[in-house]
This record gives structure tokens, sequence and C-alpha cells, in this order.
């Protein structure tokens, strides 16, 4: 028997993921918005300056963490409505492969 996901499930998904990426970075994106754009954009809103140089500090660990355990694959950093940051997240595990010399 096949299931089919709804819109509703979907979106119920996504809120987790994105929920569960919140609880690993909990000092730093508990005080952000986060809102998805589509299914492969995080956008991250910060009220404060030091939050996103704290974001900044630890990106590679944050990029990793966004492509694990929500999959998406582009994460944008804003500050004052304006984007200060956007990378793809996929490219820090690039990175990693090709300093390990490992591949899939």
């Amino acid at each position: 028997m096949k299931t089919q996901l709804t819109t509703q499930d979907l979106s119920l998904l996504e809120g987790l993921r994105v929920k569960r990426l919140r609880q690993r970075f909990t000092k730093s994106l508990g005080l952000c918005a986060l809102h998805l754009e589509g299914s492969d954009t995080l956008i991250v809103h910060c009220p404060e300056p030091w939050i996103v140089d704290r974001l900044l500090n630890d990106l590679d660990r944050l990029l990793k963490a966004i492509w694990i355990v929500a999959g998406i694959k582009y994460v944008s950093i804003c500050y004052a409505e304006e984007e200060i940051y956007r990378a793809k997240t996929r490219s820090i595990r690039q990175r990693y492969l090709s300093q390990s010399g490992k591949g899939c």
C-alpha cells in the first residue's frame, strides 16, 4: 500500500525539521526567526548583530547541520532586513569530502 503525503503533512515535517535545527543551535538560533522559502532555502532573521557574528563564527558547523538535519540546500542570514550572508549548505560537505579524500 502506497502512502501519500498531503501538503499539510509536508508542512508539518518541514516545521519539525526546523525545530530540530533550532534545538541544535539554541543559543544563537533560539532568538532568530526562521523561515523556509520554498523547500530549499532557510532564511534566518537575526534580531541582534552579535547573533550574526556568532552564526558566522560557527558557520561550518551550522551549514553542515542545516544540510544533515533539515535537508535544506541554501541558507540566508539576515539582519535589519538585509541579507548579510548566503551560501549553499552542500558546499561544506563537498569541502569535507575533498579534504578527507573520501567519497560517497
